[in-house]
């Protein structure tokens, strides 16, 4: 019974990991952005201003990447760099009020309804969820860590006859 529990809890949480996926790919299509540019946007959004190492390090880019993409989202009218007014040799990059309009189109409605529909979890059902969400999200920065460091020569041979790597 159990197992058939946990095979079931991970078919919905695979399943639902590909319906957020095929959203975001929506939403940065209606954006005008990419997917990554999107996942930057959502930094932005949770942790408001940040340094540009803070969010290369969130967004697992480096120092150059980042540099580029924050250059993309200041001409796309999506982020902007203000200096620390304490410390002015550091910057910070946040959203603009415009990203947030068109983000709270995009999102606003989603989160109303998740938070609608969460009202009818208990406290204690809450907690597990949070607890559940939290050590997921521990568990994948472990494992995306451990991506990082691998060769693709590690892996087993591609097949032949598969996509290419940009398709």
């Amino acid at each position: 019974m159990k197992d058939s529990l946990v095979e079931e809890l991970f078919y919905l949480v695979r399943a639902e990991q590909e319906d957020v996926q095929a959203f975001d790919e929506q939403a940065a299509q209606l954006l005008g952005i990419n997917l990554t540019d999107l996942r930057v946007l959502g930094i932005l959004d949770r942790r408001g201003p940040v340094t540009a190492s803070e969010l290369a390090e969130e967004a697992g880019l480096t120092s150059g990447s980042t540099t580029t993409l924050v250059d993309r989202l200041e001409r796309a009218g999506y982020a902007v760099r203000s200096r620390d007014t304490d410390d002015r040799r550091r910057v910070f990059v946040e959203l603009t009020d415009a990203a947030r309009a068109r983000m709270g189109e995009i999102w606003g409605p989603l989160g109303a309804e998740a938070g609608e529909f969460v009202q009818g979890y208990s406290k204690e059902e809450l907690e597990l969820l949070v607890d559940y969400l939290t050590k997921g999200r521990e568990l994948l920065r472990r494992h995306r860590a451990r991506l990082a460091r691998m060769d693709p020569s590690e892996l087993p041979p591609a097949p032949t006859g598969g996509m290419s790597r940009k398709g």
